[in-house]
């Protein structure tokens, strides 16, 4: 499965291998597949999942479009630590629960900044909740190939003995 997705995507590089190296193209494309995904599961849930403008949720409540990203997180989460882990960051040494340790942790700080950041464009700013989604996860994009190029899925370096 892992030959012939990577088949795929590689046969759509070669008019931007000039201008962007094939790892970063395999990140692009599954990143971007991964946000995709994201947005048409906010779109459904906070379109036609949740009928409130309000969600009970245990013991509070939630703006629907806080619901959403929930729903949201609940299915990209592990699709994209699964894509990553076996399409794009295959190059790691670190063993698996170390990779999830460090993913799951990029988690939680992307999930506060969707939320604040979402939170700003929608109810400050007063954007469309779909675009201001799609705005956020713009940004948060940059920050996340960062953070998973050089820390969850980065190789080990050997120290040299002297």
């Amino acid at each position: 499965m892992r030959k012939a997705i990577l088949a795929f995507i590689d046969f759509f590089h070669p008019p931007f291998k000039k201008y962007i190296s094939l790892h970063n193209f395999r990140y692009l494309t599954t990143g971007g597949t991964t946000f995709v995904l994201g947005l048409v599961v906010y779109y459904l849930s906070f379109n036609y999942l949740f009928k409130n403008e309000e969600v009970d949720v245990l013991f509070f409540t939630v703006k629907k479009g806080i619901a959403a990203y929930a729903v949201d997180f609940a299915i990209v989460i592990p699709f994209s630590f699964l894509v990553n882990r076996y399409i794009v960051f295959t190059h790691s040494e670190n063993r698996g629960r170390v990779q999830l340790f460090r993913f799951m942790n990029l988690q939680f700080i992307n999930i506060l900044l969707n939320v604040f950041l979402y939170k700003f464009f929608a109810d400050v700013l007063f954007v469309y909740p779909t675009i201001a989604r799609l705005v956020v996860g713009v940004l948060v994009a940059g920050f996340s190939y960062l953070y998973q190029h050089y820390f969850t899925f980065s190789v080990k370096k050997l120290g040299k003995k002297g």
